[in-house]
């Protein structure tokens, strides 16, 4: 006898674009941005909690990018091209990578438990 008890609930779409963040920073790293950013465009007429995922997920691979780049050209500003350089940039670069990808997780959690993402409320 199948089970019948309210299995078919409908989803509202808030995990695509976590899919599609933690796609961008684990295995397809241009074309999950370029998804992303296409999320982003059409993200207007979405559901309020989808949205919510999809600006956090934009704003968190822009953030990552500029965080992780901006502090490795720090460290050449700073050493030159020494082992300083490539010790504090590698160790920079693995520890907010790991860091986004954290959030990535997270933010997946909530979206399954169909809540919103932790990130500030002004920008979603």
């Amino acid at each position: 006898m199948p089970y019948s008890g309210g299995q078919a609930k409908v989803s509202n779409g808030a995990v695509v674009p976590v899919i599609w963040y933690l796609l961008n920073l684990l295995a397809l790293p241009v074309i999950g941005f370029a998804v992303l950013v296409w999320l982003y465009l059409r993200s207007a007429d979405m559901p309020a909690l989808r949205r919510a995922h999809v600006r956090a997920a934009f704003y968190m691979s822009i953030l990552g990018a500029l965080l992780i780049f901006s502090g490795v050209a720090g460290f050449w500003l700073a050493f030159g091209h020494t082992g300083n350089f490539w010790t504090g940039a590698i160790v920079w670069a693995i520890v907010l990578h790991t860091s986004f990808v954290l959030w990535g997780m997270i933010a997946l959690a909530q979206a399954i438990g169909e809540k919103p993402p932790y990130f500030p409320k002004r920008l979603v």
